[in-house]
């Protein structure tokens, strides 16, 4: 008799548990990464106030970050993406690897080996810090011709970027000296590779796909015909056919590279480009109803503020103290199932392992 009390009141604990979990813990099937480079919080208000496309008002889930490295009160991408994609600070330059040189396990690769699908999207070379940070391992963010490498055998289902002059030798109009083709690699690995945004077929998922749309990065966004928000489609559309769900980060990278040169309208332009791909993201994730979307940054460049403008003429004047990154605490915006994990004012490696654990739970941390 005790036995059977015993059992019951074991199956009643662990029925109430589970359910305690899913109310307040939920975990998405689908989770979308969306970082602007050099997004500050003045980044976002030029957003807010000036852009008829803002999708930032639409969240209420909505906390702050610190972004200092490991050995740095000023983080560079390489640092501030590894821990965003692996849970742990580590120093500038350094991609996926501890300050110690030991390479760590980043989301992207932990969501293969739950056989998620994973994609890439940025408008950066694919290898540039940010987006390395999710698949490479090296010592310096510059070894781009060794992360080139390590894409092929990365696995990754779905990217768009730049990066051809990391892929293929001289005589190809790249910019490798080892004359290796990167781009025969993929397509014997079952890659369709593309050089035209128009022409990628995301319609099948019998191939993996790799698009790689500009020398280094791909062009300004006014300069081309696609929006970083029709480069997220794509990626969603081929991705979201997958029953054990996805991971896919997406990157406005050319935010920092803005915000680096003070250009004004050129930032502008960058941040509607980014709200494009926030729209299809929330889209999607509202309709899905399993989908977090997490938006943030790496950190802040420029050191921008809004010191005089006109709201109803659209008209915005701003002021930069840097053409370097700051220290300034950056946002981060979230939306759908275990979006209030990410409220308050947090470490930027602690997303990284708010973000792992909705994929892994039970993964331990040091």
């Amino acid at each position: 008799m005790k036995s059977k009390i015993f059992y019951y009141f074991t199956v009643v604990v662990l029925l109430k548990a589970t359910v305690f979990y899913s109310k307040d813990n939920p975990r998405p099937k689908n989770i979308i990464l969306i970082i602007g480079d050099g997004m500050g919080l003045n980044q976002v208000s030029t957003s807010v106030l000036f852009s008829k496309n803002d999708q930032f008002k639409k969240f209420s889930s909505i906390g702050l970050v610190i972004t200092c490295s490991a050995d740095n009160l000023i983080t560079d991408s390489g640092a501030s993406a590894t821990a965003i994609a692996t849970g742990y600070m580590t120093n500038n330059f350094v991609v996926g690897q501890d300050p110690q040189g030991k390479n760590l396990k980043t989301i992207l690769e932990i969501a293969e080996k739950k056989k998620m699908s994973t994609g890439l999207v940025v408008s950066s070379s694919i290898t540039n810090a940010t987006p390395a940070s999710f698949y490479a391992h090296v010592k310096h963010r510059n070894m781009e011709f060794d992360i080139a490498q390590q894409f092929v055998s990365s696995g990754i289902d779905f990217s768009i970027g730049g990066g051809t002059d990391f892929f293929l030798p001289n005589n190809l109009k790249g910019k490798r000296e080892d004359n290796k083709n990167y781009f025969d690699s993929l397509l014997s690995l079952n890659y369709n590779v593309y050089d035209d945004f128009s022409k990628i077929d995301e319609s099948s998922s019998k191939k993996r796909i790799a698009a790689f749309l500009g020398n280094n990065g791909i062009p300004k966004a006014v300069e081309r015909h696609y929006s970083l928000g029709d480069m997220t489609k794509k990626a969603i559309t081929y991705l979201s056919k997958n029953k054990n769900g996805f991971f896919l980060m997406i990157e406005g990278s050319q935010i920092d590279w803005a915000a680096h040169n003070n250009d004004k309208n050129y930032l502008l332009e960058e941040m509607d480009d980014f709200n494009t791909a926030l729209e299809v993201a929330l889209d999607f994730a509202s309709k899905d109803g399993n989908t977090l979307v997490v938006i943030t940054a790496d950190h802040e460049t420029g050191g921008l503020s809004i010191p005089s403008g006109n709201i109803k003429e659209n008209k915005v004047d701003f002021a930069w103290s840097t053409k370097k990154h700051t220290a300034n605490l950056i946002g981060i915006f979230s939306f759908g199932p275990g979006s209030s994990r990410f409220d308050g004012i947090q470490e930027n490696y602690q997303i990284g392992r708010k973000l792992i654990n909705l994929v892994e739970p039970k993964k331990a941390w040091k």
